[in-house]
């Protein structure tokens, strides 16, 4: 049980860096496809980046460390390990 917690903390890690990639780049297309934030709009584009970056974070953290304990759960439950 040990190694599939160490296991799933590295790839949590890996997590804290893809969740905010992966909503900063998502950001990035909401404020291109949304006519309002062009310029010369009116100017109402308001997607607070700390908020969803630090949500990006928590939630990739959380969504990798648990696929990654799921897995070796059931891995280990095979025999495969």
């Amino acid at each position: 049980m040990k190694e599939i917690v160490a296991r799933a903390l590295g790839w949590g890690f890996a997590g804290l860096l893809v969740g905010p990639a992966a909503v900063y780049s998502l950001m990035l297309v909401v404020l291109y496809r949304d006519p309002r934030c062009a310029p010369g709009g009116a100017g109402v584009c308001q997607l607070d980046i700390w908020i969803n970056l630090t949500l990006g974070a928590i939630f990739g953290f959380a969504l990798f460390f648990g696929v990654t304990v799921i897995r070796g759960i059931l891995r280990a439950r095979r025999g495969d390990a």
